[in-house]
């Protein structure tokens, strides 16, 4: 699933107020539709295409940040 017009809307107002606001409505999306937000179970099934910057579960990733 992936978030409706109106909750996309609300993620983009939250970031012109600041990255509280972007939290804050993350956090009621994710009660709202918990199966639009990756969990850890999911994410070491994700494939990106560069790696990721943090120590985020992954399974793998094309492109090496460091080359």
């Amino acid at each position: 699933m992936k978030l409706n017009h109106d909750q996309k809307s609300a993620l983009i107002q939250a970031s012109k107020l600041g990255i509280e606001y972007v939290d804050t409505t993350i956090l009621h999306l994710k009660a709202e539709c918990p199966e639009a937000f990756h969990t850890e179970r999911t994410l070491r099934k994700r494939r990106f295409h560069h790696q990721p910057a943090t120590d985020a579960p992954h399974c793998s990733f094309v492109v090496d940040r460091n080359s």
